[in-house]
């Protein structure tokens, strides 16, 4: 028997980021980030095979990724395959079964818009339908904080104000429909590179969070948009000055808000309408190697296969 599922993962952005610098025991850094997810998303298929049937994909431990970007890792690299491999070996399934996942990428990698952590929620929730665990969404996301910090919001999505290193999720009132226009010149930053550059010579912020989950339940987003944060930019634009080149740009281009994602090197910028998310879209292309229209989304997962 061979069962097949296809997801699409939505990519998020962080809206507000702050970061205590020096770590954790842990090695991860204590955060407060109001995350959203956005319509920008991979598709992934996934297959389980029966090993009695002779078909046997390669790949370590019964699991084959397959990839339409050279830049992926194909093997435990891979947080997907971090997720598989942990149900696999949770419900001991690697014995009678195989799984084979196929990713087609359309969000940046090491960009900073979770694209890696969205895949790998994607497996988790394909995975738990494919053998029909019922896994309830706590246990997914518990399970999801094993395999990475970004990873339970994308078990979850929508508006999401997350602490601890990011597993520690509390809902919010879901931003309104606003669509988001999404630029990167295409440099790279590793995560933890950028933390430790953080924890050398980042300046520690106090926290505003409070402040903007009030702005959101008060529907008050003139505050919202003109206070957001990321404790991580001016680390990252200190290498790269073309991420403030972009922001300047959004805003000469009529866009309310926009700011550096993650540890970068992705700048979202928030617009009123489509008109001007289109002017931003166009105005921006000069200055970037990629760039994306989307939107605001109220979740990270769709099964439509």
């Amino acid at each position: 028997m061979r069962r097949i599922i296809k997801l699409k993962a939505s990519g998020k952005i962080n809206l507000y980021l702050n970061v205590e610098k020096n770590g954790r025991n842990d090695g991860y850094h204590e955060i407060k980030s109001i995350m959203q997810s956005i319509g920008l998303s991979d598709e992934l298929t996934f297959e389980i095979i029966e090993k009695d049937t002779g078909v046997k994909p390669e790949g370590r431990n019964g699991i084959y990724i397959e990839c339409n970007n050279e830049d992926i890792p194909l093997d435990e690299k891979n947080l997907v395959h971090k997720a598989a491999a942990l149900i696999m070996d949770m419900y001991n399934l690697s014995k009678k079964y195989s799984v084979k996942i196929s990713i087609e990428k359309h969000i940046p990698v090491c960009a900073g818009l979770a694209g890696g952590s969205t895949n790998a929620a994607a497996t988790l929730v394909a995975l738990d339908k494919l053998f029909s665990l019922g896994m309830k969404l706590d246990d997914l996301i518990n399970l999801a904080g094993k395999v990475g910090s970004d990873v339970p919001f994308c078990i979850k999505g929508g508006t999401i104000l997350a602490t601890g290193r990011g597993e520690k999720l509390s809902e919010l009132p879901q931003l309104p429909f606003y669509w988001v226009v999404l630029a990167t010149n295409g440099k790279k930053f590793l995560t933890k590179d950028v933390y430790s550059k953080f924890d050398l010579v980042g300046e520690e912020k106090k926290s505003m969070h409070r402040e903007l989950v009030n702005n959101i339940i008060e529907r008050n987003f003139t505050s919202f948009f003109r206070n957001l944060q990321n404790s991580l930019e001016s680390v990252v634009t200190a290498e790269d000055k073309n991420i403030l080149t972009i922001k300047e740009r959004a805003y000469e281009l009529g866009a309310i808000a926009a700011q550096m994602t993650g540890s970068g090197s992705t700048v979202f910028a928030f617009c009123d309408d489509l008109a001007t998310a289109t002017r931003v879209y166009e105005g921006l292309k000069p200055a970037s190697s990629k760039v994306f229209l989307t939107h605001t989304t109220p979740g990270s997962l769709t099964i439509y296969g």
